[in-house]
């Protein structure tokens, strides 16, 4: 359950999430289950945010720092996540089917893969075709891919 308080901030706009996490660096925004479909976090410090179970579909997080931040089980469905910083964050269950990540190829942004990049976390088959494509631009290594439904799926 979200933290009222920190709920009412970041509804309250980016510039009063971005004061508080410089006014408290060591005390992560509690957003879990909190539903923040539509919201617009463009620039939002969110590094170590407790996001799990919250609801972010359609969200702007544009250029938003989620390094470290707790987001298993979110719906990030149809978010913009371009530019943003995900290090170390664990996405494990979360359901990225059409969210926009520019981080995936894009000019200096990176997605750090790890196992909470892939762990029962839900992308659409471009991305993915997209992730291995840019694997490919290895000079020693090729990747051989063939991108397949699940039975039953």
């Amino acid at each position: 359950m979200a933290n009222a308080e920190h709920l009412k901030l970041v509804r309250s706009g980016v510039e009063a999430v971005n004061r508080f996490a410089q006014e408290h660096p060591d005390v992560p925004l509690d957003l879990q289950d909190a539903d923040l479909s539509g919201l617009d976090l463009h620039d939002a410090r969110l590094n170590v945010a407790r996001l799990s179970g919250a609801n972010l579909e359609g969200a702007n997080l544009r250029k938003a720092r989620l390094n470290a931040a707790d987001m298993r089980n979110c719906n990030l469905q149809k978010a913009d996540l371009s530019g943003a910083t995900l290090h170390r964050a664990d996405l494990t269950g979360a359901d990225l089917r059409g969210a926009h990540i520019e981080a995936i190829g894009g000019d200096n942004q990176r997605l750090c893969l790890a196992p909470q990049s892939f762990q029962g976390v839900r992308w659409n088959r471009e991305d993915l075709e997209h992730m291995l494509a840019v694997m490919n631009l290895n000079p020693d290594w090729e990747v051989r891919f063939e991108i397949v439904p699940k039975p039953g799926k």
